[in-house]
């Protein structure tokens, strides 16, 4: 039995280490006895030596020389036999689509691509050209996200015959059997990969549909037809999202995979008193100094009602050491200051205010904050500059606000290095959304991905313009395209003005627990400028993303 060629009705075919996540999952569909179309795995072994060679040039040349190396690879003849004997029993036109180990998770949703169109003989040529996928720039950017080594995980590649499909999208169960159908007329392709937003309805356990426009697109059948496949898929393999077509008016399994569900998310702590004036200048102080430094070093004494930031600090020179003391020693003094106690005893009070306005108690901080005296300006400005070079020390001068001061001490001092990875929720957001949430303007869209985030809303224009992008910002792009997936390893959210939740991006979103929303708009806070692009931001807006109930609240500070 070979190693390197698998047709999917084989025992081999059900193993993902073998054959990768997507084969893997249709091969249990056939064998449950589900309409899944026939076809054969090219399996990782196949990938394993390629893509060695491919990450060796990686290394030594960059993503185009690695990607020429395995467009050029030669496959042996007992190989290229092998592939010309399975295509055979399909019929054309065919499609080679990737099967990656790592496409079990929703993370690398739409990270490959797929060729249509294929006549058998092209099937060698597309099998070189997917495993050159994983080469890509963009795969690239979510292999460095995710901390994986490009090219180490393999690469099955699934073929079948390419439908011509009457219909098709994707389907998702809930707990209760409802399943939610996403449709477009025809290939399912574009809304997939987040061009198109298609129609939605949902069929309840008793087959009853909501949803005119998909009724009247695909009609009652299909709907009731589709929302019986995915829940037997959900039934048979625990699979509870499926993408499909029909054709000739029988519903087809494309794919089927386990999505993530968000769990149940708390409703969202709204006190009167973060619709206060004062709690919109926190938030913005908030959004400026976040994460546990600025909480360690700033907000203690910048929360007096007469802080301002201007440029008034002196110039700061010395080892980056011995400028986190002098921080350290300035913010005690500027507490001390500002709550006029000593400065122990006004650290521990600025802790506990601060710990408050993040409660359910807002409205006590929210008071004794707005009694502070106003601190030293030149003082001010100096743990501010300090903070700014320590950040140029770090390289990254957003992300350190998000270490403590023991933390970076470690850093600055060679006895510890920043951890790759997720900065993750910021302790201020669930403050920031209820201050957006009460004060801002509601704009309406349709969730995609659970729960609340919240944070600076930046405009993405391509996933090649991201250097204005920061730790925990809420993204906002055209469409939900899988090339912006690498941002969203670190978003507090992702708003997209078109696309529909079905898309690939929203899988990825999901799994990363961002919260989303799709066709909601908020373009008019982004205006196109003369060369009728648009500006990354225009002032500062704080964005809560309400993935759960479709909203986005949008507040200028």
């Amino acid at each position: 039995m070979s190693t390197r060629v698998v047709r999917l009705d084989d025992p081999e075919a059900l193993d993902v280490s073998a054959v990768g996540a997507k084969a893997a999952n249709l091969a249990r569909a056939r064998r449950a006895g589900l309409p899944a179309l026939d076809g054969f795995v090219v399996t990782l072994a196949a990938s394993a030596e390629p893509l060695r060679q491919a990450a060796e040039e990686l290394a030594r040349r960059g993503s185009g020389a690695a990607r020429m190396v395995l467009l050029r690879s030669e496959l042996d003849e007992a190989l290229a036999a092998e592939i010309d004997g399975a295509a055979a029993a399909l019929a054309e036109p065919l499609i080679a689509r990737s099967s990656s180990a790592l496409e079990g998770e929703g993370t690398w949703a739409g990270a490959f691509a797929s060729l249509p169109e294929l006549r058998r003989d092209e099937v060698p040529k597309a099998l070189r050209s997917v495993w050159s996928g994983m080469f890509t720039l963009e795969a690239l950017e979510r292999f460095e996200a995710a901390g994986i080594e490009a090219g180490s995980a393999g690469m099955g590649v699934l073929v079948q015959t390419e439908l011509a499909p009457d219909c098709g999208g994707a389907a998702t169960v809930d707990e209760i059997g409802a399943v939610t159908v996403s449709a477009v007329k025809g290939s399912p392709r574009d809304l997939l990969a987040g061009w198109v937003p298609g129609v939605r309805a949902t069929v309840g356990p008793d087959g009853s549909i909501s949803g005119t426009e998909a009724l009247e697109l695909i009609g009652a059948a299909t709907l009731r037809g589709v929302a019986q496949l995915a829940r037997e898929a959900a039934s048979k393999l625990d699979c509870n999202l499926v993408e499909w077509a029909v054709t000739g008016g029988t519903a087809l399994l494309l794919q089927v995979q386990r999505t993530v569900t968000a769990p149940g998310t708390e409703s969202m702590v709204l006190p009167a008193a973060l619709g206060h004036p004062e709690a919109r200048r926190l938030a913005r102080l908030v959004m400026r100094h976040p994460g546990a430094l600025g909480e360690e070093l700033v907000l203690g004494w910048a929360a007096a009602p007469g802080f301002s930031e201007r440029d008034t600090g002196r110039p700061v020179s010395g080892e980056s050491g011995e400028l986190l003391a002098q921080a350290r020693s300035f913010a005690a003094e500027l507490t001390a200051a500002a709550w006029g106690r000593p400065a122990e005893e006004s650290v521990a009070l600025a802790r506990s205010a601060l710990r408050r306005l993040r409660g359910d108690r807002p409205n006590e901080s929210i008071e004794a904050l707005g009694g502070l005296a106003p601190p030293d300006p030149v003082a001010a400005g100096e743990v501010l500059r300090i903070i700014e070079r320590l950040g140029e020390a770090l390289g990254d001068p957003h992300g350190v606000w998000y270490h403590t001061v023991d933390e970076l001490a470690e850093f600055l001092a060679g006895t510890a290095s920043p951890e790759r990875g997720r900065v993750g929720r910021d302790r201020w957001e669930p403050f920031l959304a209820g201050v957006a949430a009460l004060g801002g303007e509601a704009r309406s869209g349709i969730g995609a991905s659970g729960g609340v985030g919240a944070g600076r809303l930046v405009w993405v224009s391509s996933p090649t313009s991201v250097d204005h992008v920061r730790p925990r910002d809420v993204i906002v792009v055209q469409y939900p395209l899988p090339n912006f997936a690498p941002l969203l390893w670190d978003a507090a959210g992702l708003v997209a003005l078109g696309g529909a939740p079905s898309a690939h991006l929203m899988e990825v979103a999901r799994s990363l627990t961002v919260p989303a929303v799709v066709s909601c708009p908020v373009d008019d806070l982004f205006p196109t400028g003369t060369s009728g692009r648009r500006g990354p931001h225009t002032s500062l807006h704080l964005g809560t993303v309400d993935g759960d109930e479709g909203r986005v609240a949008v507040l200028e500070l």
